[in-house]
């Protein structure tokens, strides 16, 4: 197990803020990645700094890896990919609104290559095919009022914004 929670993944981003959650520390959940699983946060950090940098803004991550007891803890799907470490949640809000950085994540894909970007309408989730080799699906999807997912980027009773 990876231990030292001061290291850097990379320029803007820390092990520390990657694996910070309130639900880990009020349920003593030991959230804690292997040195494989940092490996590969070693790769989506390198891929986050694209967006870091295209945003040219700090980003205040809300949650990146989860183990899996924290990730069934906060009511996640077993398959999220932020048990590999691959998905990361954030806002930046020097930039604007969830919306605001999603639309212009998407009209940048070409230079952020995600596999998944999700509207959550209070943060944005954003994932990077690592551990799959799969090519980026660069899927656009957003949360619905009620609890699924409408493709592209709506508001939560699925109207497409403009």
């Amino acid at each position: 197990m990876f231990t030292t929670n001061n290291t850097s993944l990379s320029l803007h981003f820390t092990l520390s803020e990657a694996l910070k959650s309130p639900t880990a520390e009020h349920d003593h959940i030991v959230n804690q990645p292997t040195n494989s699983t940092v490996s590969v946060m070693v790769m989506a950090a390198a891929k986050l700094e694209v967006v870091r940098q295209l945003l040219n803004r700090p980003m205040n991550i809300s949650s990146w890896y989860r183990c899996p007891e924290l990730n069934a803890a906060v009511g996640s799907k077993p398959t999220s990919q932020h048990i590999k470490g691959e998905a990361i949640d954030f806002e930046c809000p020097d930039f604007g609104t969830p919306l605001e950085v999603c639309k212009f994540i998407v009209a940048n894909k070409d230079k952020i290559q995600f596999d998944q970007l999700i509207l959550e309408h209070t943060w944005v989730h954003i994932s990077f095919p690592i551990t799959s080799g799969e090519a980026p699906r660069l899927e656009v999807l957003s949360l619905l009022a009620t609890g699924g997912y409408s493709h592209g980027l709506t508001d939560k009773e699925g109207k497409e914004y403009v």
